[in-house]
């Protein structure tokens, strides 16, 4: 039998070797590892696959492929996509796949869903990669799949695998050394290179631990490499990294008696979040040790064993916190008798329900007082671990015995709500009675349920409803009622009169009411007020005599001015040498001028007999009719003057009015624009009548001197107001038809321009209807 040679020997311990680590790494990992020849039937199955995919690897190894794993409309899909990227028909089967590994020799990492031999479905990242041997052929392939449900470090872990066994560790984030039993670097996996103390990578591969590390570090290492040579279990360090702002952890694993694995770790982002911790852990014992309470964490036993309690528990019951940590005190021994089952049955339904207990009892000081407190807390429960209870207890001494004051106050208050002898209310802004005071059933007859279950409106009486409403809206913008005055409705239909005084909470939207009966008062009032109203309507009746007197006197006065006047312009035409015919035209108007005036005189005599301002007589009237009379009396004027005049009824040709009243209107603002004419140009007079708003508008429009508006607009209709040099101004024609004009519900107002003219209007109003 010939010899192998000694080189061929060191290969096959070399592959050996490299074997047992890849079975090493490939049996520890927690990685599902599956390797299949080229058609797909799968040739390996690991633990981890078994464990994830709930097949055993007797079901799997040469029987199926790893289609069998995954859900068939996610191969169809990702059929269609490969089709058109590699721009070849792509089968969904296996094909799917290996075909991306197979054609460009590249792994084909993807996130698919797995379905268990259960059913189930979870989310996988796989990478599929081809196997081939030195020559380029292809001999398999392998998949690595993990589950990244529960965490996506995996699929972090296997973006930053490398090529090297990268089927086995391109999901690992760590740094993988592999070093012999005599120190030396055998291989380094890592895309982590700055973790690395030696750059490029590939330098590391033949160097010594000695080469790499000094000092404490190597020392660590060295012990921890040794002891797992000697018990096969793994070690683990921390250690911060010399020179850098890091730290690292390192786990040795057993491979074989010549070789470990080291995995390496940046554990710099752990480190910064245990040091938050300690720094809120001294945060939360500084905090602790100055709030206005004691914060405790105990054992949920018969005594409450103290295992923290902080210093300002001495405030609230005398004792040092060491008094309660040694046992020397328990919390238990300080409750009052008549509190301390009441609080184990609180604590132990805490306990049963998991949920936060909340109480007050007395505990007694080391002076002997009784202090009350208030206590929060829950019941913490740990697997395997005796539950615990924490919590928070706060002095309420001050503020029991406040509330016990509040209590008495509000008791005195209730006896005066309950006997007051006036009526008390609480009611909500939308109009219901929520407390009553008995007085109103005595008073009103209604029960409280009856008043209650109504709104408040309902027993207003009708006349005072808006009144009551508009106090309400008051007090819904928080101002205060203080005389206010409505009628209640009694049970035996009558009412009672009521004065209030009422304030409001608007942010609880409540109103706070007292009132006291006033309906004897209000009786003598009503009694006061008519005997009032007898006598005033007596004055008023006095008064109206009075005033028509005057105002007869005033129209006389001036109503009789203008034919007067009219008369001695009318006789001033006339000459010695005057024809017979112009004597006759003259008579003529006299005759008309003096039958004009008796009637003025016959109306005015009629007007007289009135004796208030109801009584005086309205008829239809035609404007025109009104119209000619004052125009023809006024006819000797207009010649004088050659003033030209014009008018237009047809929009409103009939008024119910007073007819002397109408006259009068026509008679002053006729006469008024002839008499301040302008000595520039002849009178124009414009007269008009129109409907605004279903009234009767009459307007008088002249061209003659105009008025100073702003100097005398106020007081252009005040009597014995004048505004021109005219030797006939005496202020009493706009001031007497003002009055008349208002006395029957109508208004007059002027629009007027120095040296243009004036426009007086006449609104009727509603007593022409």
């Amino acid at each position: 039998m010939k010899k192998k040679p000694a080189s061929d020997d060191t290969f096959l311990n070399a592959l050996a070797d490299a074997y047992r680590l890849q079975e090493s790494i490939i049996s520890t990992t927690e990685l599902a590892v599956i390797s299949t020849t080229p058609e797909g039937l799968i040739t390996s199955f690991n633990k981890a696959a078994e464990t994830l995919s709930g097949y055993s690897a007797d079901e799997m190894i040469g029987k199926a492929t790893p289609v069998v794993l995954h859900d068939n409309i996610q191969l169809i899909e990702r059929a269609d996509e490969l089709s058109n990227e590699l721009h070849q028909e792509i089968e969904p089967n296996f094909e799917v796949l290996s075909a991306k590994t197979r054609l460009r020799k590249i792994a084909d990492r993807k996130e698919w869903t797995y379905i268990r031999k259960d059913g189930t479905r979870f989310p996988v990242l796989v990478s599929f990669t081809g196997l081939w041997d030195d020559k380029g052929n292809l001999t398999g392939f392998a998949s690595i799949a993990t589950d990244i449900t529960e965490s996506k470090l995996a699929e972090k872990k296997l973006r930053d695998s490398e090529a090297h066994l990268q089927a086995l560790l391109n999901s690992i984030d760590d740094v993988a050394f592999e070093i012999s039993r005599d120190g030396e670097y055998t291989n380094i996996w890592t895309r982590k290179d700055y973790m690395l103390f030696v750059s490029p990578r590939e330098q590391y591969v033949g160097k010594k631990l000695t080469d790499v590390l000094s000092g404490e570090l190597l020392k660590q290492y060295q012990d921890g490499i040794e002891k797992v040579l000697r018990t096969q279990n793994s070690e683990s360090l921390e250690y911060p990294v010399p020179h850098q702002k890091r730290w690292s952890s390192c786990k040795i694993s057993y491979i074989n008696d010549n070789k470990v694995l080291i995995l390496v770790r940046d554990i710099t982002a752990k480190k910064k979040a245990e040091l938050l911790l300690a720094q809120s852990e001294q945060k939360f014992r500084a905090l602790t040790e100055n709030i206005p309470g004691a914060v405790y964490l105990c054992k949920k036993d018969a005594r409450h064993e103290m295992l923290y309690i902080n210093p300002q528990v001495k405030e609230i019951v005398g004792y040092e916190p060491a008094d309660f940590i040694s046992g020397k005190v328990s919390m238990t021994d300080l409750y009052h008798a008549e509190d301390r089952e009441r609080i184990f049955a609180v604590v132990e339904k805490a306990l049963q329900t998991h949920e936060k207990f909340h109480l007050r009892y007395r505990l007694q000081h080391r002076n002997t007082e009784w202090r009350w407190v208030e206590e929060i807390g829950s019941v913490i429960l740990q697997p395997g671990e005796p539950a615990m209870i924490e919590g928070f207890i706060s002095d309420i001494t001050f503020q029991k015995q406040a509330e016990e004051a509040l209590e008495k106050i509000a008791e005195e208050n209730h006896r005066i709500f309950a006997n007051a002898l006036n009526l008390i209310a609480i009611a909500s802004f939308d109009g219901y009675f929520l407390k009553l005071n008995p007085y109103w059933t005595q008073l009103l007859g209604w029960t409280e349920e009856e008043l209650m279950n109504h709104r408040f409106l309902e027993f207003v009486h009708p006349d005072d409803i808006a009144a009551t409403k508009n106090a309400v809206g008051h007090l819904q913008v928080g101002r205060h009622i203080s005389t206010f005055e409505n009628r209640y409705r009694h049970k035996d239909g009558t009412y009672r009169w009521l004065l209030w005084t009422s304030a409001s909470d608007v942010k609880n939207q409540l109103i706070y009411a007292s009132a006291v009966d006033i309906s004897e008062r209000k009786k003598s009032e009503d009694e006061l007020l008519r005997s009032k109203q007898s006598m005033e309507s007596f004055a008023i009746k006095l008064q109206e005599q009075n005033r028509q007197l005057d105002e007869f006197a005033h129209i006389i006065s001036h109503n009789l001015r203008s034919p007067i006047g009219n008369i001695k312009a009318l006789i001033g035409l006339l000459s010695p040498t005057s024809s017979v015919s112009e004597y006759q035209q003259i008579f003529e108007k006299l005759k008309n001028v003096a039958h004009n005036l008796g009637e003025t005189m016959n109306e005015l005599m009629e007007t007289l007999k009135a004796k208030k301002e109801t009584d005086i007589e309205r008829v239809d009237i035609r404007f025109h009719e009104i119209f000619d009379k004052v125009v023809q009396s006024l006819q000797g004027e207009l010649i004088q003057t050659g003033a030209s005049i014009s008018y237009d009824f047809e929009a409103a040709p009939v008024i119910h009015y007073s007819r002397t009243y109408l006259e009068s209107i026509f008679q002053n603002l006729l006469s008024n624009a002839v008499k301040y004419r302008s000595p520039d140009r002849a009178p124009e007079i414009k007269v008009l009548t129109r409907m605004r708003d279903h009234s009767v508008e009459l307007i008088v429009r002249d061209n003659g001197l105009g008025i100073e508006m702003d100097k005398f607009g106020d007081k252009l209709f005040g009597l014995h107001k004048t505004f021109h040099d005219h030797k006939d101004a005496r202020g009493v024609g706009l001031f007497l038809i003002k009055t008349q004009i208002e006395a029957l519900g109508g208004s007059i107002y002027a629009e007027s321009k120095v040296g243009e003219g004036t426009a007086f209007t006449v609104l009727f109003g509603s007593s022409q209807d």
